[in-house]
C-alpha cells in the first residue's frame, strides 16, 4: 500500500472521530471508501504499527493508530520489530536513462590493509563480492562515478554534505600502517559545481572542498572496485557526527538524480559503509545481524527507499550510523528497484556487518548517446 494513501487515511481518521468510530466497526468497508485495501484497513483498525513502519510511515503518525485509534495507551500490540512489506506492489521504476550502475558496498579498512585479523572463509566471501561488483562496474563503462562516505579524518566548517569540487584527490592509508595502499584519482569540477548549485536552488545545505584528502571510505572501495585509473570521481561526504537525518540524506540524493538527468553522460554511483557498524568505547566489533538483515530484506524487496522514513533513533541504536551514505545512492535510483545482496558477513574484528549489494537496474531500450563532456 502506498504511504502516502496510508497517511492520508490515518489523519482523515484522526480528525472526524464519527468516521473512526464506523472505522473501528467496519474497518474494510470504510476503510474502502479511503482508498484502503481490507488488509491495510485492518492493520490500522488493529494498531500495528510496526507494519506501518514497514510502509513508510514515521512513528508520529503511527502511534495515533495505537494510543488514540484503539486506546490502547500501553501500546501492547507493537513490539518494535521491522517488517518488510512484501504485499503491497512496487511502483514502476523510474530510473535515469543514462544511470547507468548503482550499488553499495562496505570501506572497512581491515579488508585490505589487514584482512587476516577476520575468518579466511568470510573474508574469501566478502571479496568474491566486490570481484562481482566490479565486473557490474567495468561492464557499465560510466563516465563518471559518484561516491559516498561519511567523514572520518577530514575537517569541513558545516555539518551539511559535502561535494568534491576538485580535479585532483589523494588520499594515504598511512594511518592504518600500509601507506602502499595510497590512491590518486582524478575528479569531474564542472558536474561537482552543477551538483552544488542544484542543492543549493533547493535551499538545502552544501559544502563544496576542491581539497580534501581520500580516506578509507573512499580509497578501499576504489581499490577495490575502479575499473580503470583514469574513471573521474566525485566524492560526496556525509557527516553523521553533526548531524543525521536519514530523510535529508534521500532529498539530498534526489536532488543529484535531476542533475544526472541533465547531463550527457554515463554516471555510475557507489554507496559506502556499514551496515552495523559501531565506533563507541565497549561496543566496537559488534554486528546487528537481525537488524542489517532487514535493511538487506528491505533492498531486496525494491523498498530501500522506505528506510529514510524511519525515525533517525531506529538507526543508530542499531549501529546504521553510515546508512545514510546508502540513501543518497537510493534517492538518485528511486523507489521499486531491487537491489541483489553479492555478499554480507558480520566480522567482530574488523567491527561490524559488511555488505556488497548492486542495485538491479531496468535495462535501458535505447543507448542514450553520450559526449563524454564532464
Amino acid at each position: 500500500m502506498d504511504s502516502k494513501t496510508l497517511e492520508q487515511a490515518i489523519l482523515t481518521l484522526a480528525k472526524d472521530q464519527d468516521l473512526l468510530a464506523s472505522f473501528r466497526a467496519g474497518p474494510a468497508e470504510v476503510g474502502a471508501g479511503l482508498g484502503l485495501d481490507a488488509e491495510w484497513a485492518g492493520v490500522i483498525a488493529g494498531g500495528d504499527r510496526d507494519r506501518l513502519r514497514s510502509a513508510g510511515l514515521g512513528d508520529a503518525l503511527t502511534i495515533l493508530v495505537s494510543r488514540w485509534f484503539a486506546d490502547d495507551l500501553g501500546d501492547s500490540t507493537s513490539k518494535g520489530a521491522f517488517h518488510v512489506d512484501t504485499t503491497s506492489p512496487l511502483p514502476e521504476p523510474n530510473v535515469p536513462a543514462n544511470l547507468v550502475f548503482a550499488a553499495g558496498a562496505s570501506h572497512v579498512p581491515d579488508l585490505i590493509a589487514r584482512p587476516e585479523i577476520d575468518p579466511e572463509d568470510a573474508v574469501a566471501r566478502l571479496m568474491a563480492g566486490y570481484e562481482r561488483l566490479r565486473a557490474e562496474l567495468a561492464a557499465a563503462d560510466p563516465d563518471v562515478l559518484l561516491i559516498t562516505a561519511d567523514c572520518h579524518f577530514q575537517s569541513f566548517r558545516t555539518g551539511a554534505y559535502v561535494i568534491g569540487t576538485g580535479a585532483v584527490y589523494g588520499g594515504s592509508m598511512e594511518f592504518f600502517k600500509r601507506p602502499d595502499l595510497d590512491l590518486k584519482i582524478d575528479g569531474a569540477p564542472a558536474l561537482a559545481q552543477a551538483m552544488v548549485r542544484a542543492v543549493r536552488a533547493e535551499g538545502l545545505e552544501v559544502e563544496e572542498s576542491d581539497d580534501f584528502p581520500l580516506d578509507h571510505g573512499q580509497i578501499v572501495p576504489l581499490r577495490l572496485l575502479l575499473p580503470r585509473s583514469d574513471l573521474p570521481v566525485i566524492p560526496i561526504i556525509t557527516q553523521p557526527n553533526r548531524s543525521f537525518s536519514p530523510f535529508g540524506a534521500r532529498v539530498f540524493g534526489e536532488v543529484l538524480r535531476e542533475v544526472i538527468e541533465s547531463r550527457d553522460l554515463k554516471v555510475a554511483v557507489l554507496a559506502t559503509g556499514g551496515l552495523s557498524h559501531w565506533l563507541d568505547p565497549g561496543k566496537f566489533g559488534k554486528a546487528d545481524v537481525e537488524f542489517d538483515t532487514y535493511l538487506l530484506q528491505m533492498l531486496q524487496a525494491g523498498r530501500g527507499t522506505d528506510v529514510a522514513n524511519l525515525e533517525p533513533y531506529a538507526l543508530l541504536d542499531h549501529g546504521q550510523y553510515e546508512f545514510p551514505n546508502w540513501l543518497i545512492m537510493l534517492g538518485m535510483v528511486g523507489p521499486g528497484v531491487r537491489g541483489e545482496v553479492y555478499a554480507y558477513e558480520p566480522m567482530e574484528a574488523s567491527g561490524g556487518g559488511w555488505a556488497v549489494v548492486n542495485m538491479v537496474l531496468p535495462e535501458k531500450t535505447a543507448t542514450a548517446e553520450v559526449s563524454g563532456d564532464e
